[in-house]
């Protein structure tokens, strides 16, 4: 019976010992999630200012945007009137051009056709300044519309 204490001591002195160590880990760990859960509230702050900081630029960005599309759509717009006043303007001068062409094969002498080419000349020196007139208004009114497009 004297060892059964001692036994008993034996057992209890390693459930004090397991018993110690499984506190100690618990304290370890509880310090170890104490610290995770500081680095992460810590983290999260400046997730929060980064969030807080995307939100902010975001909100700039928006009108920005917004003002650089409402520019480009103007610019577009500019770019489709000076495609169609060309467009027009060569038509114009083609069919022009081909009655010339008509009218100067049917001439009956060649000082009316030196008349005929000279009044070609003109018309066609005539029209080209007055294209270039339009289209540099229209270029010019492009510019304004452009600049024009409010400011974020």
């Amino acid at each position: 019976m004297t060892k059964q204490p001692t036994e008993t001591s034996e057992i209890e002195q390693s459930v004090d010992k397991s018993i110690k160590a499984g506190q100690e880990a618990m304290e370890k760990t509880s310090k170890t999630v104490a610290k995770a859960a500081r680095e992460a509230a810590q983290a999260n702050g400046w997730t929060e200012t980064a969030d807080k900081q995307a939100a902010t630029l975001t909100a700039l960005q928006g009108p920005l945007v917004e003002a650089t599309s409402q520019a480009f759509g103007r610019y577009v717009e500019g770019m489709a009137e000076l495609n169609q006043e060309m467009t027009r303007f060569v038509a114009q001068r083609l069919r022009y051009d081909a009655e010339f062409g008509h009218a100067l094969a049917g001439c009956g002498s060649f000082v009316q056709a030196a008349e005929m080419q000279q009044e070609w000349m003109k018309k066609a020196a005539d029209d080209y300044m007055a294209e270039a007139k339009r289209l540099g208004e229209i270029g010019q009114k492009l510019v304004s519309d452009v600049a024009r497009t409010p400011a974020a």
